[in-house]
């Protein structure tokens, strides 16, 4: 695995709880607990993969994703977490990878980072 795992995530023990998980199984990660922190390091380490929850206490997670989709952002995979359905529409026009419900097995997470990591870069506007 090359690259920073992003985790966005504002519930410090889930924030810790992936981290932890993701470092396990070898990966290096960044956690960021708001919309500006989250942007601070998109910018900062360039992330192969971002872990987002979309509610955060400073905005929205879509923030984010619209920062990474914008020109010159990386072409990370993203990972969306939700207690609810995201719009269907906005996910594919902001080329969201995949969505995981709240509450989720640490496991699928687990395997939607390595198949996210795996694949080859998204296309900007792309549909997942």
């Amino acid at each position: 695995m090359t690259g920073v795992i992003l985790v966005v995530e504002d519930d410090p023990t889930l924030l810790r709880a992936i981290s932890r998980n993701l470092t396990a199984r070898g990966y290096v990660t960044r956690g960021a607990a708001s919309v500006a922190a989250a942007l601070a390091a998109i910018e900062d380490v360039r992330p192969a993969a971002v872990v987002l929850d979309v509610a955060l206490p400073d905005g929205s997670g879509w923030e984010v994703v619209r920062a990474l989709r914008g020109d010159g952002g990386p072409n990370a995979a993203v990972i969306v977490l939700s207690a609810l359905r995201p719009n269907q529409r906005l996910i594919g026009e902001l080329g969201v990878t995949h969505v995981l419900e709240k509450p989720f097995p640490m496991e699928s997470l687990l395997r939607l980072v390595e198949e996210s990591t795996r694949r080859p870069a998204i296309s900007r506007g792309a549909n997942p």
